[in-house]
């Protein structure tokens, strides 16, 4: 799932909560939090690479997994390394782009900031949430024991 929240303009100078923004000669720099490192995560902070935002992606792991691969390494024509690339390293050509390792485990719409799971918060002044997807049984849940799914949560 990805969804952009709130939907308020970037271009105000100061958060919700009256905090200041980081300055760059002089002008305001929104803050964009992105929770998720998977395709959604990936392609939004590429495509604010070049623009005038700080951008900070949340993800549990510190590596971006290609899951339509996954069933190559399943059943050994790949190794787990061929379709695994750290975040950091994907992002690297992204100058404005900082790369948080963490879970997020509440959005706070009305302070707009993020908490993660050690207790800290991180305050934004628009948030991406693409935290992908999971199994899908079709209403047969009973399938979940025999049928487990590749994709990685």
């Amino acid at each position: 799932m990805t969804a952009v929240l709130p939907n308020r303009p970037v271009s105000t100078s100061k958060t919700a909560t009256g905090k200041s923004k980081e300055k760059s000669g002089g002008q305001s720099i929104p803050h964009v939090v992105i929770v998720g490192g998977g395709f959604g995560g990936l392609y939004a902070a590429k495509a604010l690479g070049k623009v005038a935002v700080k951008v900070t992606l949340i993800d549990k792991r510190n590596f971006h997994l290609f899951q339509p691969l996954l069933y190559q390494v399943a059943t050994g024509g790949l190794s787990a390394g061929d379709i695994s690339s750290p975040l950091r390293a994907v992002l690297s050509k992204q100058k404005n782009v900082q790369v948080l390792m963490g879970e997020v485990t509440s959005i706070e719409p009305d302070d707009q900031c993020v908490v993660l799971k050690n207790g800290e918060t991180l305050s934004y002044d628009s948030l991406i949430v693409a935290t992908g997807s999971s199994h899908h049984y079709f209403g047969k849940d009973e399938w979940a024991s025999i049928a487990p799914g590749l994709k990685m949560r």
